[in-house]
């Protein structure tokens, strides 16, 4: 779950208190939203200074147990049992909270989870792991390419060699081909309809379930369909009808993503990758941070990656060996992005694996809207004409241009030079949707490396001549009662202009773009046609989806189910961390002393009720015990609990004085031993 999210169901009393701290207010006055507050590294880098030990060592517990996944605040205590205390661990999750780094939600039963937000996870990791970077390699020995190796490692699948955009592109020219695309009444495209949409798609049979996710309908898709038409959801390029019975393509928002260049369009598509696995395993949200801060097309070492990832986890968990961390790793996360070519791989002469970024893998969405813009139309070389009609597309020809060349020719082969063919059939297509045989010429000569054989020029044109000869076309027929009502419609010189060819006396021929503004031109001079006989064309114009902001329901599972709950506002008072405090007597927090052993059990279950900390001085050395449990037998008690995360067992002979540790109340001698000790 993003701050964005976040701050739309925040409650504003919780809201204010957070910007109303004084860290925080100087930076609203500013002009920062309070996401930008809570994200921005800088802002990050200022808040830290300001929390408390105990707040600093519950982040990095957070950070390195459940990254952004929710959170009991049992689970956190049972894996901080070794290093903090109970007390110490409510203490730094409510001054966490009340700074808005950690947010609380409630379950309808009343159960009560915490998460931090995933986009300041990145932030944090570097503050509180500083000292863990990865390395730029400049001078590699030899690499070789690992292709052929990944195709076989993918059930034998060689993956596109230009990546997912070029898949999408192909799978959504092919949605935009078919005359509808039905939904059966389960809600899912048929399977004739599915094979056509999804002919040049080429991906792993098991690209989606391996990296974790779940998706709908899994009967009827596999799992390369529904990758495809995921994106095209969450793009925006497919949406279903009012009905909900079919899909519909968003020419509009598909031409957008094509203005691009190749770059960000790829780049569009991890966003959406990222999101889908977001929240992940710890170790995988450890991962991809280090990864996005790694620099585009400069080597990094995939063992160094490992170390980094074991160095930032271990703390609280068994850590997993560096074997398995590389399976899990290479199969959940960066196998897919070598095969969407997100990442490129290669190996050294030493067997070692090594990537490298083949796009900028966060762009800040500022930049990304502008990329829309960045490519004016351009007529620079950028595909060969053959005298058999064959059109090729080098690498370096833009989607843009390539959705020019389909619009009028048939894909035949989808390598790096992507190859088309224009035949009869493919040219009457692009007639029928209102192209010219100028139109088609002027675009090859426009982007042709050399001059256009002359028999391909004469072919075209002669083809259209066939065409104009005999063609068939869909029309509205607009009926009048009268010869009146019609002679009305022609006085009108709003109406007049979108009236088609006269059909005797009262009737005429409605083009089908103009039959929107002529109904509501019709319904201003006071008629109302009869709407069950008008096509629908009005229910499946394109509506105004939001491109890459609210992205729109696919069908894979979210797996960020904290945003089905309502924030928790409450936020207690420390005071509230150690119920009925003042009936116990203020010299067990005060200072140490010698007590009786019936005193001295009593303390320590005060100590562990409230799970704080006992101070004992034990042959001259002050030691700070979490207090486990009281054993009693025949011959005595034992106390039993943690120090410095070692098991202790001493009986009430074994130390002198002691004190009672209230976190947030009296451990100023706590947080001294702390900061001598260093971080963790």
């Amino acid at each position: 779950m993003k701050y964005e999210h976040v701050e739309r169901k925040m409650p504003i009393s919780l809201k204010e208190s957070i910007v109303r701290q004084p860290w925080c207010s100087a930076l609203r006055t500013s002009g920062e939203s309070l996401e930008e507050i809570l994200t921005l590294p800088t802002h990050l880098a200022e808040l830290y200074l300001h929390l408390s030990s105990d707040e600093k060592r519950t982040l990095r517990l957070v950070l390195s147990t459940f990254g952004c996944l929710p959170f009991t605040g049992e689970r956190l205590e049972k894996e901080a049992v070794l290093q903090m205390s109970g007390a110490q661990v409510s203490l730094g999750l409510w001054g966490l909270r009340r700074y808005g780094v950690i947010v609380a939600f409630r379950k309808s039963w009343g159960e009560q989870l915490y998460t931090l937000p995933e986009d300041a996870f990145a932030g944090w990791q570097s503050l509180v792991f500083p000292a863990v970077r990865l390395t730029e390699q400049s001078n590699v020995d030899v690499l070789s390419d690992l292709s052929d190796h990944m195709a076989d490692m993918d059930e034998g699948v060689p993956s596109n060699p230009r990546g997912l955009a070029q898949q999408l592109f192909h799978c959504m020219v092919n949605c935009s081909r078919q005359s509808e695309l039905s939904l059966t009444s389960k809600g899912t495209l048929h399977k004739k309809q599915l094979q056509k949409i999804t002919e040049h798609v080429s991906l792993p049979a098991r690209i989606v379930t391996q990296s974790g996710l779940t998706y709908a309908f899994t009967d009827v898709y596999d799992e390369p369909a529904a990758l495809m038409l995921e994106l095209g959801m969450r793009m925006g390029f497919l949406y279903k009808n009012e009905a909900g019975n079919r899909f519909l393509f968003h020419h509009r928002h598909f031409k957008r993503w094509i203005q691009s260049s190749y770059e960000h369009q790829q780049a569009q598509l991890y966003r959406i990758w990222r999101q889908a696995l977001i929240p992940a395993p710890v170790w995988l949200e450890h991962g991809i941070a280090f990864m996005e801060r790694a620099t585009v097309l400069q080597w990094y070492s995939l063992s160094e990656l490992l170390q980094a990832v074991r160095s930032c986890y271990s703390i609280g968990h068994k850590p997993m060996d560096e074997e398995t961390l590389r399976q899990e790793l290479m199969t959940a996360w960066i196998r897919p992005l070598s095969t969407f070519r997100f990442v490129e791989l290669a190996e050294n002469q030493e067997g070692q694996l090594w990537f490298r970024w083949l796009i900028t893998p966060m762009l800040r969405s500022g930049e990304l809207s502008d990329s829309l813009n960045e490519l004016a139309v351009r007529t620079d070389p950028s595909l060969y004409v053959q005298p058999d009609f064959e059109v090729l597309l080098p690498p370096n020809a833009s989607l843009r241009l390539e959705w020019g060349v389909a619009a009028f020719a048939d894909l035949q082969n989808t390598d790096l030079v992507r190859t088309y063919r224009l035949t009869k059939e493919s040219f009457q297509r692009a007639l029928d949707h209102g192209l010219r045989s100028s139109d088609v010429i002027q675009v090859l000569r426009d982007h042709a490396y050399y001059e256009i054989p002359e028999q391909v020029i004469i072919t075209l044109q002669q083809w259209e001549e066939q065409k104009d000869k005999l063609y068939l076309t869909d029309v509205t027929l607009l009926r009048c009662q009268t010869n009146e009502v019609a002679e009305a419609l022609l006085r009108n010189e709003k109406c007049r202009n979108l009236l088609g060819e006269r059909m005797g006396e009262t009737n005429f021929i409605i083009s089908r773009a103009h039959i929107k503004h002529l109904t509501k031109c019709l319904e201003a001079m006071g008629f109302h046609p009869n709407q069950s006989a008008i096509p629908n064309f009005l229910s499946d114009e394109e509506p105004e989806i939001p491109l890459w902001n609210e992205p729109q329901l696919g069908l894979c599972y979210s797996k960020d189910t904290i945003q089905l709950y309502e924030i928790d506002p409450y936020l207690p008072r420390r005071e509230d961390l150690y119920p009925d405090m003042k009936q116990i007597p203020m010299s067990w927090i005060k200072e140490l002393r010698d007590y009786h052993a019936s005193t001295r059990k009593d303390m320590i279950r005060k100590a562990i009720e409230w799970k704080s900390v006992l101070q004992l001085r034990k042959e001259g050395r002050d030691c700070f015990i979490i207090p486990r449990m009281l054993r009693e037998d025949r011959t005595g008690w034992i106390l039993e609990g943690w120090e410095e995360y070692e098991e202790v067992a001493w009986t009430s002979e074994d130390w002198k004085e002691m004190k009672l540790i209230l976190p947030g109340i009296n451990d100023g001698s706590v947080r001294e031993k702390e900061e001598t000790l260093g971080e963790l």
